[in-house]
């Protein structure tokens, strides 16, 4: 219960030290009681008086509290909370008011003596409340779980009560050498233990972040697991409390005049919160300079290694580039001399994925050249492709289509299609997403092939022969057998006309307005369009020589005159 006591009392002592600007209102207004000359003679002492009143008073109550029974030390402690606190203020209110007359060129010798040494004695009296509190929190602090809210509770209490010994001690530095008096060693030591607290909370940043980090991996696994949670939170508050214990070691360093700008870049980490601090030229120097000496340290460290690895892959990638080039050649070579009866789309595909398979296989000897594990690689790429494939269903419904055109070849590259309900054109490409159409008017389409697959696919080039369908009309008072005797003579003597299978001309309809004749010789597929257009030239020109006339679609309309009806 003491040393409970104990660590309450000094934390508001400690915390006194910091409201040094506020007692100084308390001063000032009992210096407004007297005249102003008394006041410039008299205070310093007056202040000096009052403390050794009130430190007496505190000396006495410790002195005779171990007579009391349990109850009444308690109720005891309370009262030498508020004796403690009104002792410290009394202490900086006058070591500010001797600060203030020493800039006014006023000395009080035998004061300055007394109060330099009771700062020492404080001094000393800090230090050795901070070496009890660091040895008991270690030894309660081992009694507790890791990692527990109990354990946590006793290192926020431990990291405030040596805030702010810390931070009195640096206020009593601070005084000390405004007052003149010789702080070298004091101040040396206090830096010290600063820097290596700062150090120690820089450590620890790392560790923490560290654990938290795997904490959240374990979560993601084990969602359920309360356990896991319940640490992640000990952690995370363990770093927000940290924060502010290790700003304000940074902090101090800065009144003691010590550089402790390195540590900003940690507490950017920790925080994750960019401050004033970081427009201080020589703090942002310091944090570039740093990250450029560890560059340099890593390279000097690891830079043959990398050059090395750097080399290899370089090699690697030449090396299966080549593998890729001749196996593209060999499988070319191979498909276009083999008797196997493949369409020159699947051949593209089989050579294109050769090579691909080839590359791809060059990557991964890379990655593992560099140290990377393959095995979560291909199972991350696992469960990629099946969200991936998911996600693009219509793509895979392409890719289906297009692997049943490759099987089932109802066309081929440079084939003359029409698909997807009425494109007609040139087949210039195809993968196994699309297939790309070069119209007649030479527009390029490109269209996704389970709309092709899905609907009729009309291969007009697919055959060597084909049939020319030409149909020619004649009136009705011309000769039948002159005209059919004259296109059998221009059909015949067309030297692209095929003479197997024979042509076949025959009065075909007797239309409305004309006697139609059918002609359909068979041609060469290549030869088609020339086939067409030339007959239909020469048959209009024979025509014409011959009188054969060629009429337009006409109706006669007879009109009889109608008796008008009797009445």
């Amino acid at each position: 219960m003491h040393t409970k006591w104990f660590k309450r009392c000094l934390l508001l002592i400690s915390l006194s030290t910091l409201m040094a600007p506020f007692s100084m209102s308390f001063a000032t207004t009992e210096e407004q009681t007297g005249t102003a000359l008394e006041a410039q003679t008299n205070q310093a002492e007056q202040l000096l008086q009052r403390y050794q009143r009130q430190q007496a008073h505190i000396d006495n109550i410790n002195n005779h509290k171990d007579d009391l029974s349990t109850l009444e030390q308690e109720a005891l402690n309370y009262r030498l909370f508020s004796r403690y606190l009104n002792a410290f203020e009394t202490l900086n209110t006058l070591s500010k008011y001797l600060i203030e007359e020493q800039k006014s060129g006023h000395k009080n010798p035998t004061v300055m003596a007394e109060i330099e040494k009771i700062i020492h004695g404080n001094t000393d009296n800090l230090k050795k409340a901070n070496s009890k509190i660091h040895k008991k929190f270690n030894a309660d602090y081992a009694e507790q779980e890791k990692y527990s809210t109990e354990g946590l509770h006793l290192y926020i209490q431990y990291l405030t009560l040596q805030d702010s010994i810390y931070s009195a001690m640096t206020q009593q530095v601070t005084n000390q050498q405004a007052l003149g008096f010789e702080v070298g060693e004091t101040k040396k030591q206090l830096i010290a233990q600063l820097y290596n607290r700062a150090e120690s909370f820089s450590g620890m940043v790392e560790l923490v972040i560290k654990k938290r980090e795997e904490l959240n991996i374990l979560i993601g696994l084990k969602a359920d697991n309360q356990a896991l949670k319940d640490t992640l939170a000990v952690i995370t508050e363990q770093l927000v409390v940290s924060r502010v214990s290790f700003s304000l070691t940074v902090e101090l360093l800065h009144q003691l005049d010590f550089d402790a700008s390195f540590y900003q870049q940690t507490l950017l980490k920790l925080g994750g919160q960019i401050t004033t601090d970081l427009l201080d030229v020589s703090i942002l120097s310091g944090m570039v300079n740093r990250f450029v000496m560890q560059i340099s340290e890593y390279l000097i460290e690891h830079g043959g290694e990398w050059i090395f690895k750097i080399l290899l892959l370089i090699a690697i990638y030449y090396v299966f580039r080549s593998l890729a080039k001749l196996a593209t050649k060999v499988l070319t070579k191979s498909l276009n001399s083999s008797n196997i009866n493949l369409s020159s789309l699947m051949k593209k595909m089989i050579i294109s994925s050769a090579s691909r398979l080839i590359m791809i296989l060059g990557v991964f000897i890379a990655l593992a050249q560099l140290g990377i594990s393959l095995a979560p690689i291909l199972a991350g790429l696992g469960v990629a492709g099946f969200i991936i494939g998911f996600a693009l269903q219509d793509t895979l419904s392409n890719f289906a289509s297009g692997m049943m055109i490759l099987i089932y070849r109802p066309y081929d590259v440079g084939d003359l299609v029409e698909v997807g309900g009425g494109v007609f054109g040139k087949v210039e490409s195809m993968n196994l997403v699309s297939t790309t159409i070069l119209t007649i008017d030479n527009q390029t389409l490109v269209i996704p092939n389970s709309k092709i697959w899905g609907d009729v696919i009309k291969n007009v080039t697919s055959q060597k022969l084909r049939r020319v369908d030409l149909v020619f009309g004649i009136g009705y008072s011309d000769d039948i057998e002159k005209t059919e005797a004259v296109l059998t003579e221009l059909v015949l003597a067309h030297p692209l006309v095929l003479k197997d299978p024979e042509p076949v001309i025959r009065l075909h309809v007797l239309n409305e307005s004309s006697v139609d004749f059918v002609v359909r010789p068979w041609v060469k597929t290549e030869d088609y369009w020339d086939v067409y257009w030339d007959l239909t030239r020469q048959v209009k020109m024979r025509f014409d020589q011959d009188g054969i006339t060629i009429p337009f679609p006409q109706r006669d309309v007879h009109f009889y005159p109608v008796a008008a009806p009797t009445e």
